[in-house]
């Protein structure tokens, strides 16, 4: 009887796992950054929210199937398998960005956070996403900090992009666009003052 090699093949299956999570992030960059915990029992969890209201957390089993066959085994070329486990954490990637989306969309109607537009966006629509957004700022410069990102389909993007670049360069776009901006910094700095007397 041949030896089966249970642990040897145990960490390979660890460390490819291991390789497959590390490329999720760069092959999905709606995911890139996005602060994850790993939960190891149970099917729901409960959130809280920055205003102190609750909500729960319902987990959704995903299956993503992995496989090789027999002459993929017996030649083992590691370029083609790496190819294939990039596309698996291609899949678990659009998976996890396609929930993160949906998660997002329910706690922003929930909320009433949301912009309707009707089908066309305006100048107006888009302050009024600026006005519900929260904003955080460089305590240095007082500039808004990187990292707010609209996540638009390429259709929609192609057609709102250059009508956006036309509503920066009206003043009345802008001095409305530098009010909000304001009032949004003094917004922080509360939180921020708040945070500080917790602490």
């Amino acid at each position: 009887m041949l030896p089966d090699f249970t642990k040897a093949k145990a960490k390979a299956n660890r460390d490819l796992l291991r390789w497959v999570q590390r490329q999720i992030p760069s092959l999905t960059p709606l995911i890139q950054g996005v602060a994850t915990v790993r939960q190891h029992e149970g099917r729901s969890s409960r959130r809280k929210r920055v205003d102190q209201t609750e909500g729960d957390i319902e987990y959704r089993a995903e299956s993503f199937e992995f496989s090789l066959d027999r002459d993929e085994m017996k030649r083992f070329d590691l370029p083609a398998l790496q190819r294939k486990l990039a596309d698996l954490a291609t899949r678990i990637g659009e998976a996890q960005a396609k929930r993160l989306l949906e998660v997002a969309g329910e706690a922003a109607d929930s909320v009433g956070n949301v912009v309707h537009t009707g089908g066309t966006l305006t100048a107006d629509h888009l302050l009024e996403v600026f006005r519900k957004v929260e904003m955080d700022f460089e305590p240095d410069t007082l500039m808004p900090k990187p990292g707010f990102t609209f996540v638009m389909h390429p259709d929609t993007a192609a057609a709102v992009i250059p009508k956006a670049k036309e509503w920066e360069k009206d003043p009345a776009f802008q001095k409305e666009y530098e009010n909000i901006l304001a009032t949004k910094r003094e917004e922080w700095r509360v939180r921020e003052a708040r945070r500080k007397l917790v602490e």
